[in-house]
């Protein structure tokens, strides 16, 4: 299961991939007895960033992430779209920029046939991190870790991308 994540925004989209692997193995349970199980592992493709150009009209930015989004599904052949939902409190200008890269990521989607699925950034810091409140430099730390990667992923909105993926993944059945 090739899992794409995605940390929306018209200016700056992150993404990352992962890719859930298992693997049998035989646990001892309680009473002595062999039980075949499946732990869960997961891998890392990867990750980068889809920018766009405030310069360009909004129509034309939006096609840019459609494209750029298009050519990772394409290339890595992906099964499922895992998207942070972003909260907003104050700016709108901003909740409305997201909005319209997300609504992107969801034609794409259904044109697609893809799965979607979204949790907050508390979610993913909680089970990446271990708490909801990590700061970015906590959660590339643990995404390094998690990933077996020689280095922080950056920039920070595609170790978020990684980091809701990896959520995703989680909550499905335990990473290893």
């Amino acid at each position: 299961m090739i899992t794409l994540g995605i940390d929306p925004g018209t200016a700056e989209m992150g993404w990352g991939i992962v890719e859930k692997l298992t693997a049998n193995s035989k646990q001892q349970t309680a009473g002595g007895k062999s039980v075949s199980r499946k732990p869960l592992a997961v891998r890392y493709v990867s990750h980068g960033m889809i920018k766009t150009s405030s310069e360009e009209p909004l129509s034309k930015r939006l096609m840019i992430i459609k494209r750029g989004v298009e050519e990772l599904v394409d290339a890595h052949h992906i099964d499922e779209i895992v998207i942070e939902r972003v909260v907003f409190n104050v700016n709108v200008a901003s909740a409305i920029s997201v909005a319209q890269s997300y609504g992107v990521i969801l034609l794409l989607a259904g044109e697609r046939d893809l799965p979607v699925y979204e949790y907050n950034a508390l979610e993913a810091k909680l089970i990446v991190a271990g708490h909801g409140r990590a700061d970015k430099k906590l959660v590339q730390q643990a995404i390094k870790k998690l990933l077996r990667l020689k280095e922080h992923p950056t920039p920070v909105h595609a170790a978020d991308a990684l980091a809701i993926a990896i959520c995703h993944l989680e909550k499905k059945g335990p990473v290893s």
